[in-house]
């Protein structure tokens, strides 16, 4: 079936399989194209802008997701106050009201309802300065990150420990300046990698240990720009090139991207797959239009999910044993049958349009940061048989006025289109936006040309705020953006090392060039 976007006018098709599953999860067919509806969902979401707030409850100094002029930031509780039980977010429950737009309701109601001052859960040890982040300890300036130990910035990382400045660094430790891989161990300036150990400068490898300046090798050992060598030779030449020097990371960096230029490269980045279409795409079976994605099948038009995905479409983030999910973003640890849905996870179940939602929330309607509810409608508690009589009421009469089956207004998102993922990867000038009514931030953080260190304005005297800068775009070991199917500008803010951050970094520039030792640990 093909159908126009409503939002750009792009022709796209609609195939019987996408007809039953909408039909099993009763839902209407989608009336934006696939990249519109991805733009609407990143849209409501932010990952890497972070600010000085206060919580709102204990008026103690919190890293916020807020800009200090959102009316959110208002708002707003620290975790240890989110996660507790002083305060009730059913007191804030209103009744429906059928002559009103439903997104009106649910946007007010959004409003009131007190925010966590980042989207982290509870499982989380001495990890402030952290958003998006989940089951972590000892983590500085990490997002989208689960599972994970001693990690400092980066994006993409589960179940890593110790590793720094890594973008999609999955089940490694002791990783420095890599992109993409997975199951490695002590590699520095790695790229697209599977079960290497104890490596520098390598690209495009599996199962390789002790290699140098290498590309495109398989179950290698000792190997120096592609050359097999004897473990003497190896350590020999290794440690001419290994003074640790600025100048010398440079040439060696210049000598990487030149020896890439011979090498080629397959037309994707998969592994593992069965009747899939995508890129960056592992273990996956019958996942078409899929990106970023590892242990997921019988989906499609997913991206940047892991850890086990099953029978869900048009979903942006998190996973590990999701299934049965549509049209929603960062959902995760165990959930089934969700739509339309921001940040709901933790056993969350049948839930339409609703947003952060935790602890097993389950058969709500509308409903924004409960945790371990059932039977609410806009915050509002129900008896069984009076949530469902209700609810087909409002979604009937979504359906006449066009808002069921829709995601989340974008003109109601609770931070600026430039704050957003959606800028990223779709991005628009502020002309174009605020023409479109969405929101725009005009004060985002960071810093421009040479970098000075001073206090915040805001930030209290004994306040962990202390200046914030600017991540640079992410770039992969060779200096370039990160292959992949879409390209990522610059953005992301962050604030100065705290001194046990920077202590690690110190650590780090003075041992990543030395010579690789032979620890006897074969990960190959």
């Amino acid at each position: 079936m093909q159908k126009q976007c409503r939002q750009c006018s792009a022709p796209f098709e609609i195939v019987q399989e996408d007809l039953d599953f909408y039909e099993r999860l009763d839902v209407p067919a989608p009336t934006w194209c696939p990249p519109c509806r991805e733009m609407r969902r990143m849209a409501w979401y932010t990952e890497r802008y972070l600010y000085p707030g206060q919580c709102a409850l204990c008026k103690k100094n919190v890293i916020s997701q807020f800009e200090p002029k959102n009316p959110r930031a208002r708002n707003q509780y620290c975790l240890s106050c989110w996660w507790s039980d002083k305060w009730d977010p059913l007191s804030y429950g209103r009744d429906y009201d059928p002559s009103r737009s439903f997104f009106a309701q649910l946007h007010e109601l959004e409003l009131a309802v007190p925010y966590a001052c980042t989207t982290n859960d509870t499982v989380l040890e001495n990890c402030d300065y952290t958003h998006q982040t989940g089951h972590s300890k000892n983590c500085y300036l990490v997002f989208h990150t689960s599972l994970c130990e001693d990690c400092y910035y980066g994006y993409g990382v589960k179940k890593s420990k110790n590793c720094m400045d890594v973008h999609y660094c999955h089940e490694s430790e002791l990783c420095y300046e890599c992109v993409d891989t997975v199951g490695c161990y002590g590699l520095s300036w790695c790229q697209d990698c599977q079960n290497c150990s104890e490596s520098r400068f390598i690209r495009d490898c599996i199962g390789c240990s002790e290699c140098f300046l290498c590309v495109g090798l398989r179950n290698k050992k000792h190997c120096f720009l592609n050359e097999q060598l004897t473990p003497g030779e190896y350590r020999k030449r290794v440690q001419e090139v290994s003074s640790g020097s600025w100048s010398m990371t440079q040439a060696l960096l210049k000598k990487y991207r030149e020896f890439q230029l011979s090498h080629h490269w397959k037309c994707l980045q998969t592994e593992m797959t069965e009747d899939s279409r995508g890129n960056y795409l592992y273990r996956a079976r019958d996942a078409k239009e899929c990106y970023d994605c590892s242990d997921i099948e019988h989906s499609r038009l997913c991206s940047q999910l892991q850890l086990g995905v099953k029978f869900c479409r048009d979903i942006f983030q998190f996973g590990i044993g999701i299934e049965l999910c549509y049209d929603s973003l960062s959902i995760g640890y165990s959930s089934y049958d969700l739509a339309f849905c921001i940040s709901c996870m933790e056993s969350a179940a049948r839930l339409r349009y609703c947003m952060y939602c935790f602890g097993g929330t389950t058969d709500c309607f509308g409903c924004v940061q409960l945790q371990r509810a059932k039977f609410c409608i806009l915050n509002k508690q129900y008896t069984e048989a009076a949530y469902r009589t209700l609810k087909e009421r409002i979604i009937a009469k979504m359906k006449v006025d066009g808002e069921y089956g829709e995601f989340f207004p974008m003109q109601l998102c609770a931070s600026g289109y430039n704050e957003s993922t959606a800028q990223w990867w779709y991005p628009h000038t502020k002309a174009e936006a605020t023409k479109k009514s969405w929101p725009w931030e005009d004060n985002l953080p960071k810093t421009e040309g040479k970098v000075r260190w001073r206090k915040s304005r805001t930030a209290s005297p004994t306040s962990p705020m202390i200046s914030w800068t600017r991540f640079s775009a992410v770039r992969n070991a060779s200096g370039t953006t990160r292959s992949s199917p879409r390209n990522w500008p610059s953005t992301a803010a962050a604030h100065s090392p705290s001194p046990t951050a920077a202590s690690i970094a110190a650590a780090w520039t003075a041992s990543i060039c030395a010579t690789p030792a032979s620890s006897g640990r074969d990960r190959a």
